[in-house]
């Protein structure tokens, strides 16, 4: 039995960009993203019938533990527009109403929660499932858990995070805060790609021992060392302030008491929104019939 965990914006970012037509609901306010969204909590619960699942979701982060370390941290990012903040709402009162639990915290980011709720609540008899598309993420993963792209099925497990990262799933924070990350604006050490990091990871673990050991990274064999070595004596610095930014925060308190299991379903919730949110024939059906079902792990 697997806990899943979900990276919760990313499906509702796909929703709204996606193929999906644009839709409005009853006071015709736009809904395409939520709609989307419940297209894909419907999916994956009737495909995989998780008993223990939690949605974890971003809050607004214009103030946040990362942007006081560095307020440049993802200042490359355009605010999401109000149309889609309103649904993110109601993505998480449809969650609430199919009795599944959603966490949010206006200092920490979806990943440190997710990385919080592995850290209590994952056990040898409960492995984890992460759902994202998130490679950050990826350092979470222990030898029974899965980083999964749920939407189109891409699975890594621990094995094959390390033969994409090329470094073992604890040293990716490390690993990105060696490279950097334009996507985060998280500057990094120029002259390190991925390949470089993983060869500094392999040979000297952590950032710490890499920081003790330096004067060594001129003499290693691959093209460009000298200069590698150079623009780490010159930026080392920014090592710890990256490092913060890549590395996920696991030990939030809250997140220990967070019910993991399945809670009853509120049928009139949901129909509710299925009306006001103008859902078509066949969503509705297929929404009466799943809700009209026991489902497994309700408590």
């Amino acid at each position: 039995m697997r806990l899943f965990l979900v990276d919760s914006s990313i499906f509702v970012f796909r929703a709204w960009y996606g193929p999906e037509p644009e839709r409005a609901n009853l006071r015709r306010q736009p809904n395409q993203a939520f709609v989307g969204f419940s297209d894909f909590v419907y999916r994956l619960l009737t495909e995989q019938a998780p008993s223990r699942i939690v949605f974890a979701f971003d809050e607004s982060l214009s103030k946040s533990a990362r942007k006081e370390i560095y307020p440049d941290y993802k200042a490359n990012r355009s605010p999401a527009p109000q149309q889609l903040k309103r649904q993110f709402g109601w993505c998480r009162q449809w969650l609430e109403a199919l009795g599944i639990s959603c966490v949010s915290s206006k200092n920490w980011e979806a990943d440190d929660l997710i990385g919080s709720l592995a850290h209590y609540h994952r056990s040898p008899r409960q492995p984890l499932a992460i759902l994202t598309a998130d490679k950050d993420l990826a350092q979470l993963i222990g030898e029974r858990d899965l980083w999964w792209s749920y939407l189109d099925d891409r699975k890594l497990d621990y094995r094959a995070i390390c033969k994409k990262f090329g470094v073992l799933p604890r040293q990716i924070a490390a690993q990105l805060a060696l490279t950097g990350d334009k996507v985060d604006n998280i500057p990094g050490i120029p002259e390190i790609g991925t390949k470089t990091a993983a060869r500094l990871l392999k040979k000297f673990d952590t950032l710490e021992n890499l920081r003790r050991n330096l004067h060594q990274v001129g003499s290693m064999k691959f093209r460009y060392a000298a200069r590698v070595q150079r623009s780490l004596l010159e930026n080392e610095a920014l090592l710890d302030v990256s490092f913060d930014l890549t590395r996920i925060n696991c030990e939030i308190a809250e997140m220990r008491q967070v019910e993991t299991a399945r809670g009853t379903v509120d049928a009139g919730a949901l129909e509710r929104m299925m009306r006001e949110q103008a859902f078509d024939g066949w969503r509705r059906s297929r929404w009466l019939d799943y809700i009209a079902t026991p489902q497994p792990g309700e408590v």
